[in-house]
C-alpha cells in the first residue's frame, strides 16, 4: 500500500535524522515488518525495542505535523466515547480526545486519513481535528474503556468459580449437619422449645 509505505520510509528518515535508527537498515527493517505479525510499522517498532516511546511520538509528531498524545494513562471523557460505536474506534485506531466548543479533538494513528473525518460525523455533528498516537496504545485503551479483551473477566471462569463456591458451601452445610445431628442438636429443624 503506498500510503502506509511513505509512513514507513518518513518514519524512518526523520528517526535516521535523530540518530535513532539507521537509514542503511531500511530495508531490512521492511522485510522484518512484512513478516512480523503487528498490522503497524509504529507497533513493530516498539514491540521490537527498536526505539523508545518518546521517540516514536516526537518522530510521529513531526512526520504529521500534528501534536502526539501518549495516550497510557490518559483520563477520556465517558460521554465523548459512547458517542462512537466501539468497532468504529477500534477499526479506525481513534480515541475523541476532548471538545473545545464545536471542535472534537480526536487521537487517531493516521491523521491523514480523510475517510476518517467522514466516518465520525455520521455520529457527530462538530468539526474534526486530529492529534497522533501509537497505534497499539490507542487499542488498548479504547478495549481497557469497553472493559474487553485482554481486560475483561472470562465469563466461563466466573462459571466456574461460581459453581465451586457453591459446592464448597454445600459441603460445609451438609458436614455441619451432620456434626449438629451427632450432638443431639437436630439436623435441618430448629429445636423444639422445651416444654414448660
Amino acid at each position: 500500500m503506498v500510503v502506509k509505505e511513505n509512513v514507513i520510509d518518513g518514519l524512518i528518515n526523520i528517526l535516521a535524522e535523530r540518530g535513532v535508527l539507521k537509514r542503511d537498515d531500511a530495508d531490512a527493517l521492511k522485510q522484518e515488518f512484512a513478516n512480523h505479525e503487528s498490522q503497524n510499522f509504529e507497533d513493530f517498532l516498539l514491540e521490537e525495542g527498536l526505539v523508545e516511546k518518546e521517540d516514536l511520538l516526537q518522530a510521529l509528531q513531526e512526520y504529521y505535523g500534528v501534536r502526539a498524545i501518549d495516550v497510557l494513562g490518559e483520563m477520556f471523557d465517558h460521554d465523548l466515547l459512547i458517542m462512537f460505536p466501539k468497532d468504529v474506534l477500534l477499526r479506525n485506531y481513534c480515541l475523541p480526545y476532548y471538545r473545545d466548543e464545536n471542535i472534537l479533538f480526536v487521537i487517531t494513528n493516521d491523521p491523514n486519513n480523510d475517510e476518517l473525518v467522514e466516518i465520525l460525523q455520521k455520529y457527530v455533528s462538530y468539526d474534526i481535528e486530529f492529534f497522533v498516537g501509537i497505534p497499539m496504545h490507542i487499542d488498548m485503551m479504547t478495549k481497557d474503556f469497553y472493559q474487553d479483551a485482554p481486560f475483561a473477566t472470562d465469563f466461563e471462569e466466573n462459571v466456574a468459580l461460581a459453581e465451586h463456591e457453591d459446592e464448597e458451601y454445600r459441603l460445609y452445610h451438609d458436614e455441619d449437619k451432620e456434626y449438629r445431628v451427632h450432638r443431639g442438636d437436630g439436623g435441618d429443624n430448629e429445636s423444639d422449645e422445651e416444654e414448660k
